[in-house]
């Protein structure tokens, strides 16, 4: 009854969502995918978005409990690209393999002062006709305004969980709150950033509330893509030890965003496909998402941004990532945009 109210164009209540969530049987989960995906198709076609990222700096000044590259954690070999090495990167990416978008992505690394980050994006612009996503954290409005003025329009940037008093604990030592973190996210939106946002699933203490409060806050933002990752709990962190989410769990959360959200773009992160390397990226389209990342970090640094262990993708080449992804996408059918072909 509440996939018949789903595709029906008929608002979900929370109480219709947390029943969902907490489907179990196969033949049951089978029926919630389909109709995901069955949605996806009616509202958004076969386009399925393909950015290529870069990992600039595993530096971080925060020490957050979920992440590998906590400053906290002596075992990791940390390197910096330096403005120039980042701008032949975008360029490589752009101008030779095709990405027409592209997400810059570091820890929280004050090395690069606000000058520095306007200058990379001005170069890249320069250079490069590419929709620009920056995920570079809780930058000051300031310098998210000139990266915008610079040509920046994307920014990337989770509120990983919705409940503030899991916030408070996950990110101690840092000076973040929730609410904080809203407010910025929702000032890249009156900057005209498109914004992509979203949570960890699977997260100590969370509950299955908390996750329905997840989807619904990013609904809420009226950003232009949802993006969840699966805790993968690294060695190096103080949740080391937590259990792995579940694979149907996860892609349940993808299925409901898109029964809410029937034209939002919802993104197959790396860390799904890490939780299931052979049928992760697949499974996530099938349960309604239509958004992609291909990493494109110089090859020398992939293993290297390790926010969680095995992370997909780092041993491959960045054109036979492409390949493969590709090759997947024709496989269901789907018409990659934002990829030169």
């Amino acid at each position: 009854i509440i996939l018949n109210k789903a595709e029906a164009g008929v608002e979900l209540q929370k109480q219709d969502l947390l029943k969902l969530l907490k489907l179990s049987a196969q033949g049951d989960l089978d029926l919630l995918f389909l109709t995901a995906n069955k949605l996806r198709q009616q509202n958004l076609q076969n386009s399925c978005c393909v950015h290529g990222i870069i990992e600039f700096s595993n530096h971080c000044r925060n020490d957050c409990f979920y992440c590998g590259i906590r400053k906290s954690n002596s075992n990791l070999q940390r390197y910096r690209l330096t403005a120039n090495e980042i701008v032949d990167a975008a360029e490589y990416a752009v101008n030779t393999l095709g990405f027409k978008a592209l997400v810059l992505q570091s820890g929280e690394d004050m090395h690069y002062s606000k000058e520095m980050l306007v200058e990379i994006v001005k170069k890249i612009r320069e250079k490069c006709a590419v929709l620009l996503f920056m995920s570079v954290g809780e930058q000051s409005y300031e310098c998210y305004k000139q990266m915008y003025d610079a040509g920046a329009r994307g920014a990337l940037l989770r509120f990983e969980t919705s409940n503030p008093k899991l916030f408070r604990e996950y990110h101690k030592g840092n000076k973040s709150e929730l609410a904080k973190r809203i407010e910025l996210i929702k000032q890249l939106i009156s900057l005209g950033y498109l914004v992509a946002t979203g949570s960890l699933i699977g997260l100590p203490n969370q509950t299955e509330e908390d996750i329905i409060n997840d989807i619904l806050l990013t609904k809420s933002l009226k950003v232009d893509m949802y993006s969840f990752g699966p805790l993968i709990p690294h060695p190096n962190t103080p949740f080391f030890g937590t259990k792995l989410p579940n694979l149907n769990d996860f892609l349940k959360v993808i299925a409901i965003s898109r029964l809410i959200d029937k034209n939002a773009k919802i993104l197959v992160t790396t860390a799904l496909e890490t939780l299931d390397k052979e049928d992760g990226k697949r499974l996530g389209l099938l349960a309604g998402a239509n958004s992609l990342m291909i990493n494109a970090t110089p090859k020398q640094y992939k293993g290297l941004y390790s926010i969680y262990p095995n992370k997909a993708g780092t041993d491959l080449e960045t054109k036979e990532s492409i390949e493969k992804t590709l090759t997947l996408l024709y496989s269901l059918g789907r018409a990659p945009t934002d990829l030169g072909i």
